[in-house]
């Protein structure tokens, strides 16, 4: 599998938002540039997704994700909520972190294979923990994707 790529302007922090839907289109924003998809689109395709069940994994994180036609390659986002969002969580807790991944419709491989990556990463509570506390796109970045930016 390729290394995990999220271009720091696809990184939101401290999002003022109120609702798991208000996530998910502010997702679809940030993801629609290295789409080349309109953000109604994907946040449609995101939406639906999560109307199957929730992507909540626990822990104050989502993983919202979707297969979508008309992309080639896997695009992510990440947007970190100012107080947290209900979202259906297993463990019940507001999701702070939000990682979204596109992938092409006719990819399922790469789609749980990069969904196992980010699940994997994610489950080391001080890389939360840094996540959570930095104040710095850039340096979210680089946490989430173990690449330093440069």
């Amino acid at each position: 599998m390729a290394a995990l790529e999220i271009p720091v302007t696809a990184i939101r922090l401290d999002a003022p938002l109120r609702t798991g839907a208000e996530a998910l289109a502010a997702l679809a924003e940030l993801l629609a540039p290295a789409a080349g998809r309109p953000a109604a689109q994907i946040a449609q395709a995101l939406q639906e997704r999560e109307r199957q069940g929730s992507t909540g994994i626990g822990h104050g994180v989502a993983l919202p994700h979707a297969r979508l036609e008309g992309i080639t390659e896997v695009v992510i986002a990440a947007l970190r909520s100012a107080r947290g969002l209900p979202f259906a969580a297993p463990d019940g807790e507001d999701v702070q972190l939000l990682i979204a991944v596109l992938v092409p419709r006719n990819a399922p491989t790469i789609h749980l294979e990069t969904l196992s990556a980010l699940a994997a990463r994610l489950a080391d509570a001080g890389l939360r923990e840094k996540l959570r506390n930095t104040g710095d796109a850039a340096d979210f970045q680089q946490q989430l994707t173990g690449v330093p930016v440069g």
